[in-house]
């Protein structure tokens, strides 16, 4: 019954996802945000996004979580109690990580442009990479603040199975958004053929 709930809900996440991720086009590295992938806001890196491309990402984003804390419950066998204090958890350590994922790549995108212009100017270069620095440090902070924090909600099994859970299902949601994408490949400029890049994700081997 689960797998084929499932496969409903993937199908319709693809479907929700391909206009927005197929107008987005690669983000300033030309692959996935780590933490949240194909689900970033890249500054630029893909041309600025209409409010309704940004409207349309927003509520994947949101249907990508639901299915998440809808999966999480299942694998960690929570009650409704533990659910909700999970989810209300969980739900700020996104936001934050998603504030991170931007500062990173705005950092990213800055050092490009200025790389591009051919006479970087080396204290806007500095300023950028210092930004790099302090959301790598971010990043490793939040992680310790999520573990802690589940050690409060979680059995000592339920955080082992919440850490596989976490690295299975980005791989999965990587996998989807790639199927997603993979048709509009071709039109993000000459030699495309549609095939993952070299500085892709890689593809998930079933």
């Amino acid at each position: 019954m689960r797998s084929i709930l499932t496969t409903i809900f993937a199908a319709m996440l693809i479907v929700a996802a391909a206009p927005a991720f197929a107008q987005q086009g690669p983000g300033p590295q030309g692959g996935f945000v780590d933490d949240e992938p194909g689900l970033g806001t890249p500054p630029g890196g893909g041309g600025p996004l209409s409010a309704q491309s940004e409207k349309k990402r927003e509520e994947v984003r949101k249907k990508v979580e639901a299915v998440r804390m809808w999966r999480l419950t299942e694998d960690l066998k929570l009650d409704e109690k533990s659910s909700a204090k999970l989810a209300s958890f969980l739900s700020v350590i996104e936001e934050q990580r998603r504030g991170l994922v931007r500062e990173r790549l705005e950092a990213m995108h800055g050092i490009r442009v200025l790389l591009k212009s051919g006479s970087p100017e080396e204290g806007k270069l500095k300023t950028n990479l210092v930004k790099l620095e302090k959301v790598q440090r971010g990043m490793m902070e939040l992680q310790d603040k999520e573990m802690n924090g589940l050690k409060s909600i979680l059995s000592v099994e339920q955080q082992a199975r919440y850490v596989m859970f976490q690295q299975d299902f980005r791989r999965e949601m990587r996998g989807m958004i790639s199927g997603a994408r993979g048709g509009n490949q071709g039109m993000h400029g000459p030699g495309r053929t549609g095939g993952p890049s070299r500085s892709g994700p890689e593809q998930p081997s079933e």
